[in-house]
């Protein structure tokens, strides 16, 4: 009988122990995750602030270039029509970039929020193990001195 309950412990201890291992990967895996997230999200906020500053030099570029009532030519006029709807189109493509730069960066921070919400699930699983696993151990304990208790009070008993 006593070596039953023993047993059982012992395997209680080691599924704990072995739940809060593995649980322990898993929130390393899931803070890995998050790290790289993270990294990429850097990296998309670093290029939308890039194709912002390239937009803004081209509007600076457009209204530098104006022609301030100077009287050009035929081909004059037509070179700069051309390069200023070159410029217009060039805007428009940053424009979009842009654009999509910034969905992209708005779904990475949607999953920044969510894999970060994932590893505080994570660690409150760890968290459950470890206290239930440091429950059992302090049952066994506790279990192994009244045995060791026990054991003393027969000896007395019997040098008597």
């Amino acid at each position: 009988m006593l070596a039953r309950s023993w047993r059982r412990w012992l395997l209680l201890l080691r599924k704990y122990q072995a739940l809060l291992h593995h649980s322990q990967q898993r929130l390393q895996v899931g803070e890995r995750r998050l790290t790289h997230v993270r990294q990429r999200l850097a990296a998309m906020e670093q290029e939308c602030d890039r194709l912002q500053g390239e937009i803004g030099v081209q509007e600076q570029l457009a209204h530098a270039v104006g022609l301030d009532g100077a009287a050009l030519g035929r081909q004059q006029l037509f070179d700069w029509l051309r390069k200023s709807a070159a410029d217009r189109r060039r805007s428009q493509a940053l424009r979009l970039e842009l654009r999509r730069q910034q969905e992209l960066c708005n779904e990475c921070t949607y999953q920044v929020s969510e894999q970060h919400a994932h590893c505080l699930r994570l660690e409150q699983r760890r968290e459950r193990y470890r206290t239930l696993l440091d429950g059992e151990r302090k049952k066994v304990r506790l279990r192994q001195l009244e045995i060791e208790e026990c054991e003393i009070e027969e000896r007395v008993s019997w040098s008597k």
